[in-house]
């Protein structure tokens, strides 16, 4: 029973750590204003890059959207990386306003075709926007992220959020990003850290962007080798919530639990390969890339969720030392974290039935 009650005790420990965490800067971002940038009549010229593998069926309609965008026309170029996309889908890119890079791998990556691009369109631009084939951009979301570049950052990520709440699990996801945002974006930016990155809908300065895509071959769902880099340089990564992109969200429990298990992979090779390096970051005083790698400690929360009730099951069953209270009290504090996080627009009738989803999504995992 000792060792019973030692194990439930560290592992209360480290749960009850992050959940504080996430507390902590879901206050944070709850209770910060969004920032104000000084207006510039200077206008930067963008090189948008959209890489698409195998986007078909929305690519087109994608970069219409963009090219039609309110930004000066003269001041921004569109560029669709084309990944194995049909002869029928190019022949038609090749008739709009925009350019094609035309790429071809053994294995495919995102960071590949972006590095081929930035490579062949070494034209005079300013910043450079990263969108995934499925994002449209909202009505001045260039002037937004110009005035952020503008005012010295060199990587800024934009306020993306859901294209589609048309599912359960679509507004679950939906629910995810939002969260995600005042917790790991706006909360962070609000006490001085970096904000995250998603891995589209985010700006920087062009030559900054070339150098740290040197070299760069993989790109997870949050461009975790970049984070690193930029955070290596003691630089800041901004977060624009007035630059707004629409994303799509997964709309079933399978694709997203693929999609889950798939961020949860490229999670533990990230430690593997970057973990030594959090504590030595954090004595040389950079805090930044120290808490970007406590970051990849965080359970999956989908998994913590499901975890605590059967683990305060077992307290209570066994009768240990950490009360089955005690278990059911964090679930209580990250409830409040997400009280703090969800936009009131989210409550609504189709936010209940979602919730009655979270079961599904647990046990697809």
């Amino acid at each position: 029973m000792v060792i019973f009650n030692i194990l439930f005790a560290v592992i209360f420990g480290y749960f009850a750590f992050f959940m504080a965490y996430f507390l902590f800067f879901a206050v944070a971002g709850a209770v910060s204003r969004p920032k104000k940038y000084t207006r510039t009549e200077q206008l930067g010229k963008f090189l948008i890059l959209i890489p698409a593998y195998k986007e078909d069926g929305i690519i087109i309609n994608t970069a219409t959207q963009v090219l039609n965008h309110d930004y000066p026309k003269d001041k921004f170029e569109v560029a669709v990386i084309a990944d194995k996309l049909q002869p029928a889908t190019l022949a038609k890119l090749s008739t709009m306003p925009l350019k094609v890079v035309e790429v071809k791998f053994e294995t495919s990556t995102k960071a590949r075709s972006l590095n081929v691009a930035l490579a062949e369109l070494p034209g005079n631009y300013d910043y450079v926007l990263i969108l995934d084939a499925d994002n449209i951009i909202e009505k001045g979301c260039l002037h937004s992220f110009n005035h952020a570049l503008q005012s010295g950052f060199k990587a800024v990520q934009g306020h993306r959020t859901a294209k589609n709440k048309n599912t359960p699990v679509a507004v679950l996801d939906a629910i995810a990003e939002e969260a995600n945002n005042n917790i790991f974006r706006i909360g962070h930016r609000a006490v001085g850290f970096s904000s995250a990155l998603i891995g589209s809908g985010m700006a920087f300065d062009h030559t900054y962007y070339k150098k740290i895509m040197d070299g760069v071959t993989e790109m997870g769902g949050e461009d975790q080798e970049i984070e690193l880099r930029i955070l290596g340089r003691r630089d800041k990564i901004e977060y624009n919530i007035g630059a707004v992109i629409y994303d799509e969200k997964v709309q079933n429990t399978e694709v997203l639990a693929k999609q889950r298990t798939r961020w949860i992979a490229g999670q533990f090779a990230f430690l593997a390969r970057y973990g030594s390096e959090g504590i030595p970051q954090f004595f040389k005083g950079n805090l930044d890339y120290a808490n970007k790698i406590l970051q990849k400690l965080i359970p999956p929360r989908v998994i913590m969720v499901g975890l605590i009730p059967v683990l305060a099951l077992l307290a209570f069953a066994l009768n240990l030392s950490v009360n089955w209270w005690l278990w059911l009290s964090l679930l209580g504090v990250y409830t409040l974290a997400m009280l703090f996080s969800i936009p009131k627009h989210f409550y609504t009738a189709d936010l209940l039935k979602a919730l009655f989803y979270i079961p599904k999504v647990i046990f697809s995992m």
